[in-house]
């Protein structure tokens, strides 16, 4: 089966990229789509000639996915169509061309070419996903489960920084779902006859993958996690079901869960990251980081904060000159290449700060000047750069 790659010219805002550079588990798009053709034995080609298989290069998906689909198209012109799912309620928004149908979702840009100009007809396409139900509080989000679907065969395609974030979190269902439940056996029991134990923490502690030379102190905990090589993982810090590029470094009282750092990405001391993408060099110094994509050289501080709730409707984002509902109420920030993020931000949820930008807190609003003389024992307060005493009016007490 011949295979042809449409370009779509997207360029991934803020941090204006070919799309098929866009790092998921901290390779491109490309590869993993290149690697979903070979797998279902199917044969690249440099140009449309039907009958072929016609795929967006914003693509990411499986080989199964992609055999699913040839072998229901049975040679006839045909769309894609993936089951209504969760995993497709997760990951549809915010993409063009993707249409909500009775069966589930219809990939325009993604069909089959017999070259009879037929009317196509939709494949579906099941995901084959398994769904996880975590518990939550029904006053933070309205209700009282949240559910994941874990997709065998997930399809997606990229065009927006959350999308990045999306294919990064969604990527580790292809392993989990496609080994055989055998195998996951002999890996849990190998782990626990190597932790001498039978408690899952001490068991998952063992089921990671350390490159050469990383550099892990006895007090950290590093459970279901890649690191790559030249790591450093500080005192009291945490890395859980997170992948590592080589030379990261996690200083101390981190904690690093379900995310993706590319090479050289640091974590500075006490900052929490959780569900996020850092790319190659990125620095997050932020106390708390959830749902954020930090681009390339990319620094924030510890006194910035991307906001990440919304307790009242989801998160609309901009894309094409149009905003979109992400169908989500929980979703932090991108950050652009080299940009740099001072203290005493807060940036509202679903923003991008563009490529080079350098975000600095009002110099009216810092306090530069410290004069002498000022009467001592009584409350002083910062106004216009400077320290003053506070005046009787705005020490009046209700």
């Amino acid at each position: 089966m011949k295979v042809f790659v449409e370009p779509t010219g997207r360029r991934i805002a803020p941090f204006g990229d070919p799309v098929a550079e866009t790092p998921v588990e901290n390779r491109p798009l490309s590869a993993w789509l290149d690697e979903a053709i070979a797998g279902a034995g199917f044969t690249r080609i440099d140009r449309l000639e039907p009958p072929c298989l016609v795929v967006p290069d914003a693509l990411l998906c499986t080989a199964g996915a992609l055999s699913a689909f040839v072998n229901g198209a049975e040679g006839r012109d045909a769309v894609f169509v993936l089951k209504r799912s969760r995993f497709g309620e997760t990951t549809t928004p915010v993409q063009p061309r993707v249409v909500p149908v009775e069966a589930g979702w219809r990939f325009e840009a993604l069909r089959f070419v017999s070259g009879r100009d037929e009317a196509p007809v939709d494949v579906v396409v099941d995901p084959e996903e398994q769904l996880i139900e975590f518990p939550v509080q029904p006053h933070f989000v309205g209700t009282d489960t949240v559910s994941m679907g874990i997709a065998r065969h997930p399809v997606m395609t990229l065009h927006h920084w959350v999308h990045i974030l999306w294919a990064n979190q969604v990527i580790g269902g292809i392993e989990l779902r496609s080994t055989p439940a055998w195998r996951w056996a002999l890996r849990g029991l190998w782990a626990a006859l190597r932790a001498r134990s039978i408690n899952k923490w001490r068991v998952l502690g063992k089921l990671n993958r350390i490159g050469k030379g990383c550099d892990i102190h006895p007090t950290a905990i590093v459970e279901g996690s890649t690191l790559g090589p030249g790591c450093s993982v500080g005192p009291y810090s945490r890395v859980l079901f997170s992948k590592l590029g080589a030379g990261v470094n996690v200083m101390q009282h981190c904690s690093v869960e379900l995310c993706t750092l590319g090479d050289r990405a640091t974590v500075s001391e006490q900052t929490c990251l959780r569900f996020s993408v850092l790319y190659p060099d990125a620095v997050a110094s932020q106390y708390l980081m959830q749902q954020c994509v930090l681009g390339r050289a990319t620094v924030t501080t510890g006194g910035s904060f991307s906001m990440d709730l919304n307790f009242d409707q989801d998160i609309r984002v901009p894309l094409d000159g149009a905003l979109h509902s992400t169908g989500t109420r929980f979703l932090g920030s991108a950050f652009g290449h080299r940009s740099r993020v001072g203290t005493g931000f807060w940036l509202a949820s679903g923003r991008m700060v563009p490529n080079d930008y350098f975000l600095i807190r009002d110099p009216d609003k810092v306090l530069s000047k410290l004069p002498d003389g000022l009467p001592g024992r009584e409350p002083l307060i910062a106004g216009e750069r400077a320290l003053r005493p506070i005046t009787p009016a705005s020490s009046t007490r209700p």
